[in-house]
């Protein structure tokens, strides 16, 4: 039988211990999530090393911007909300069913501009790659930023659904529509620069080094390749929380004869997923890429503040 569009088990309250985990586990994430995509916003937004004004950066930032929007608003109140349900206050519980859904609105606004920017990131290596010179005279960080704020509009439309079809089923059809469509588009543009990419590091490994244009040209190569596979690592992480999240999102929908126990442990699971995927990205920025670590150690140290002030003959 099919629970479309319902939550089975609207009127069973969940476990005490399940409600006050999950809302640590929201809380300690939120944490991280927050601070690892304030760096990184910030690292973008002061450039301290002046190496990360690129189309790349600038979705990388947008990227950080959306799961910031998970760590600061939507993981603080589902906190919130699982401390009431845990708490088992009937008038807590009978706020917090009035006011769901502006717990819903961000946390859906958030997925899909996270899903939006990783498609444009993955976009912008295939076009970087394949097209380079095209690349390079039509896609500016200004434009990147352009795009960056068509993505935050069309996730604000596309959320408007939600108020049509509740949050169940706008759940299921985001799961259906938008993460199978972007999983479609990363998985093309991935196989499509990975082959180039192999192509390219072959035939420039069969010249020499003896000009300075070929030194050059195979300088960049790697650095598109490395820039690269830090995509597919934040790839691989997206694909680790949203396959077993999405997952979790069908065993909700149509397990007609699970306990209602073992569905509140899947609605928590499937919720922590999206959290703990917004948290990871900053630290494979980190390790794998040298200019945004060295922005993040400028930040860190407040280098990257006093520059900005100096910059703008700020007395300190």
């Amino acid at each position: 039988m099919s629970l479309l569009g319902l939550y089975p088990c609207e009127n069973v309250t969940a476990p005490t211990y399940l409600s006050f985990s999950s809302a640590s586990t929201a809380i300690l994430l939120g944490i991280v999530t927050t601070v690892g995509n304030f760096l990184v916003v910030m690292a973008v937004l002061l450039d301290p090393n002046k190496d990360l004004r690129s189309p790349f950066s600038v979705f990388v930032a947008n990227l950080g911007l959306a799961d910031l929007v998970v760590g600061l608003i939507v993981s603080p109140m589902a906190a919130v909300y699982l401390i009431s349900e845990g708490l088992n206050d009937t008038k807590l519980n009978q706020a917090n069913k009035q006011f769901r859904i502006w717990r819903h609105i961000p946390y859906f606004i958030s997925c899909t501009a996270s899903l939006l920017s990783l498609t444009a990131l993955a976009l912008d290596r295939y076009i970087a790659i394949t097209y380079p010179l095209h690349y390079r005279s039509k896609l500016s960080p200004v434009r990147a930023f352009t795009i960056s704020c068509l993505i935050w509009i069309v996730s604000v439309l596309l959320t408007l659904i939600y108020f049509l079809v509740g949050y169940d089923n706008f759940r299921f059809v985001f799961a259906n529509t938008a993460v199978v469509v972007a999983f479609a588009v990363l998985i093309f543009t991935n196989v499509k620069i990975f082959k180039f990419l192999r192509r390219e590091v072959r035939h420039w490994d069969s010249l020499h080094d003896s000009s300075e244009e070929n030194a050059v040209k195979k300088q960049a190569v790697k650095r598109e390749k490395k820039i690269t596979k830090t995509l597919v690592i934040i790839l691989a992480l997206f694909s680790a929380f949203y396959v077993p999240s999405w997952v979790c999102v069908y065993i909700i929908n149509f397990c007609a004869t699970c306990d209602c126990i073992f569905i509140h442990w899947v609605r928590d699971i499937q919720f922590i997923l999206v959290i703990a995927n917004s948290g990871v990205n900053p630290f494979v920025y980190a390790w794998r890429l040298e200019n945004f670590r060295k922005a993040f150690k400028s930040i860190l140290t407040c280098r990257a503040f006093s520059q900005r002030l100096r910059a703008i003959n700020f007395p300190l």
